[in-house]
């Protein structure tokens, strides 16, 4: 499977509030790749903490042929039209698009780390992953998501959706 997440703790001109970046985003998304399926939406906390707003986070599952490098450069793409700027690492931020996961393949390059080198320690990236496929297995790690979630029980997340 392919993961992308989706996160943004700011407002835009354009979309509005958190949320509505992350399903315009998806939208934009749709252009380039086949969405599978979409997650539950959670509030979380700025990792590391910080006195930033909280973000809005989920992950979409896609289909495509195009390569992770050529994926990653959409996913820029799409964050250069919301006007996103990387200036400091873990600031606030529109948009957020991380390429996750992507299928079983590994790729530790300058440019790009897969599976992401983080994800099994964060609980906004596993338990979205869970609610699209709680079996799917960590290439690495070889566990499946539903037990890397249990691990992430001390990390406060909300379901929005409720």
């Amino acid at each position: 499977m392919i993961f992308v997440a989706v996160g943004s703790n700011l407002s835009s001109k354009s979309f509005g509030e958190p949320i509505n970046n992350c399903f315009k985003a998806i939208e934009f998304l749709k252009q380039t790749v086949q969405i599978d399926k979409i997650s539950n939406f959670y509030e979380t906390e700025p990792v590391p903490k910080s006195c930033q707003p909280n973000y809005v986070n989920g992950v979409v599952s896609v289909k495509t042929s195009i390569s992770p490098n050529n994926l990653l450069l959409e996913l820029f793409k799409i964050e250069k039209f919301f006007k996103r700027k990387r200036k400091f690492k873990n600031e606030p931020r529109v948009i957020d698009l991380d390429l996750i996961s992507y299928n079983r393949i590994l790729i530790n390059s300058n440019k790009l780390i897969l599976p992401h080198p983080r994800m099994h320690l964060r609980k906004f990236v596993i338990r979205p992953i869970c609610d699209i496929n709680e079996d799917w297995e960590h290439p690495i790690l070889k566990k499946k998501a539903k037990n890397i979630l249990k691990t992430l029980e001390n990390q406060n997340i909300f379901n929005i959706n409720d």
